[in-house]
């Protein structure tokens, strides 16, 4: 019964995204199971689309929308923005203010799971705004919803509801217009929603190509028109390593007003946990109220200054801890690089399904940024998977 809410947060993360491609491109080489593999891939979520703008009706605003199916772009009604993103509060109109803010605030108190469940039924609501669609110049509604996140792609969807399942859903719940663009080939049961690839009707110069070769001409036109792109998306993010709690590595950064964030000098790392922490429910780091933690000087001017009070996820630990196994009496350094790239990687890591989402994509990670500061000569950080 606890009501429960969202809040930003200014927190560390580590840029795993740069390394999708090449995460993906290694497992092709790794003798894993299949499965752990697959659920790897998935996770990571690779899509080759485009990012296609549309202005907004008498205002100097526009946004992208992220699509794999250009293809369907005359088929868009209308488009659909999360209620977090920053151009909402632009566009609204004064008649609908109230309603945004209200489902906002609904939104707000759902976790991503519960926005993202294909169980749950649709709900939006209209922005009074309109965009304007790139190719036929007609008025498109914006409407909100908690279907679509401000974390992923650009966090504004056209909506082509006679092509897409969750868009038809909400299209009929609206009354929104429907309008067909792909026919189906052949004998197929090409009733609405059609998701498959087809032909394009009703799609001006474009009718009668194929899908797959309208969504790359589609583009390239309003490429030339500085209109659009192609791009590539990913489905995960960026590791997000800041803990409120106390049990973990204190991230090893100190705050200066004067100086800004200023790393912790190399010789005095590691950071230790104190041990005479108060632990109260606050939502915040104890470490927070450890005046003798907190309390330091910067490094760089000599002035007073406050250490990070997060600590770091509990995977980052175990990301590189076969690394450090070989030369765990080691007090000079993490590990002795030319002992570890003599010893390593891994011949054989045994281990379950359960960990190929995060342990043991974090520590492919890890040896990759690794390798890429020099510490390590190889890739990967196990061979073969029991």
């Amino acid at each position: 019964g606890t009501e429960v809410t969202k809040k930003d947060l200014t927190q560390w993360f580590f840029k795993i995204t740069a390394y999708a491609e090449e995460l993906l491109e290694k497992l092709d080489e790794l003798d894993w199971p299949e499965k752990t593999k697959i659920m790897q891939r998935n996770w990571i979520g690779k899509s080759d689309g485009a990012e296609i703008e549309f202005k907004v009706d008498g205002k100097d605003l526009t946004f992208k929308v992220f699509t794999t199916r250009a293809d369907t772009l005359y088929g868009a009604t209308y488009v659909v923005i999360a209620p977090e993103h920053e151009i909402v509060d632009l566009i609204t109109t004064d008649e609908y203010k109230q309603a945004v803010e209200e489902y906002k605030e609904y939104a707000r108190k759902q976790s991503e799971i519960e926005r993202l469940s294909t169980e749950k039924e649709k709900t939006g609501v209209f922005t009074g705004a309109y965009a304007i669609h790139p190719l036929t110049g007609e008025k498109l509604p914006i409407w909100i919803a908690d279907y679509v996140l401000a974390t992923y792609g650009t966090g504004c969807v056209m909506a082509v509801p006679a092509h897409d399942e969750r868009d038809y859903e909400f299209a009929t719940k609206y009354n929104l217009p429907i309008k067909r663009v792909i026919k189906g080939i052949g004998d197929v049961d090409d009733s609405l929603p059609f998701v498959e690839y087809g032909v394009l009707i009703n799609s001006g110069e474009f009718t009668g190509i194929k899908s797959e070769e309208a969504r790359i001409k589609i583009v390239e036109k309003l490429q030339q028109e500085g209109r659009a792109s192609f791009k590539v998306n990913y489905r995960f993010r960026d590791w997000l390593v800041s803990r409120q709690r106390y049990w973990g590595a204190p991230i090893p950064v100190i705050h200066c007003e004067r100086c800004g964030i200023v790393p912790v000098p190399e010789e005095d790392l590691p950071v230790l946990l104190p041990y005479d922490v108060e632990f109260a429910p606050t939502g915040e780091s104890p470490l927070k109220k450890h005046e003798g933690f907190m309390n330091v000087t910067c490094p760089k001017c000599g002035g007073k200054a406050l250490r990070d009070p997060d600590t770091l996820d509990t995977f980052v630990d175990s990301s590189w801890y076969f690394l450090r196994y070989p030369d765990n009496k080691n007090d000079k350094e993490p590990f002795n690089k030319e002992w570890i790239n003599k010893m390593l990687p891994v011949d054989k890591y045994v281990g379950g399904a359960e960990h190929a989402t995060m342990h043991l994509l974090y520590a492919r990670f890890v040896t990759k940024a690794l390798r890429d500061l020099g510490y390590l000569d190889f890739d990967e950080p196990f061979k073969s998977l029991g």
